[in-house]
């Protein structure tokens, strides 16, 4: 039976966000931002990183609408589900080899985004942080860590919009894996026991509304047929 860490004993120093670690999810942002969908792609050699304030984590799953003197900030706030790294040990530079000993269990996430405003801060050349770092935009699930020193390749991120599956993604389709991520943000940031690494999303991302209901999932293959097991899920709702 696998160890479940209650996600509100969680105070990360630090959130780190990835994005565009799945291709077809960075297929489905060129679109977004206007580019051309026949635009070849090149692999990134380092991820793309950006960070959330400690401030945006929210743990009892309740999403809303951000507003700023009565205004709301956005109409066109998008969901993320994404795999969860809580950092275990402090580190200032590990190898990759070495990484998954400094991974402390997985967990569910929800990356939310104004979408509209990601994409205006991009098109003037101005950083999005507005669009990333509001609060409650940084939901997790509890964390499950595995006794295993090696973490699970065939591990599931699945995300269910008002009982619809509409995001579904394995670890081994990213770009940059969990170890090269630690590995990186080890050398370049230095991290610290706690810290939280959101991995980036799969293809499906989408607008939510007011009363929608969501549920991101963790599973991994059931031994001997093509069912999967459950791990941990996220449920989270839309105010």
């Amino acid at each position: 039976m696998e160890t479940l860490l209650d996600r509100r004993t969680i105070t990360p120093g630090a959130i780190y966000c990835v994005g565009k670690n799945y291709p077809e999810h960075a297929r489905e942002m060129q679109l977004l931002e206007g580019s051309s969908s026949k635009a070849l792609l090149e692999p990134a050699v380092e991820p793309i990183i950006f960070m959330k304030p400690p401030t945006a984590l929210e743990t009892e799953g309740v999403i809303a609408f951000p507003s700023f003197h009565g205004s709301p900030l956005s109409c066109d706030m998008h969901y993320e589900a994404e795999i969860v790294l809580l950092v275990g040990r402090s580190t200032d530079g590990c190898s990759i080899e070495d990484a998954p000993q400094y991974i402390g269990g997985f967990g569910a996430g929800l990356d939310m985004t104004l979408r509209d405003v990601q994409l205006a801060a991009k098109k003037a050349g101005n950083p999005w942080l507005k669009s990333k770092g509001f609060r409650k935009s940084a939901l997790i699930s509890d964390i499950i860590s595995f006794n295993d020193p090696l973490y699970p390749d065939d591990l599931e991120i699945s995300l269910e919009l008002n009982g619809v599956r509409v995001q579904q993604g394995v670890l081994t389709e990213m770009l940059h894996s969990p170890a090269m991520l630690i590995h990186y943000l080890s050398y370049l940031h230095g991290l610290r026991r706690g810290d939280l690494i959101f991995t980036g999303t799969p293809a499906g991302v989408g607008k939510v509304s007011s009363g929608d209901t969501l549920k991101a999932m963790l599973s991994i293959p059931e031994s001997g047929d093509q069912s999967r097991r459950e791990l941990v899920n996220l449920e989270a709702r839309v105010i």
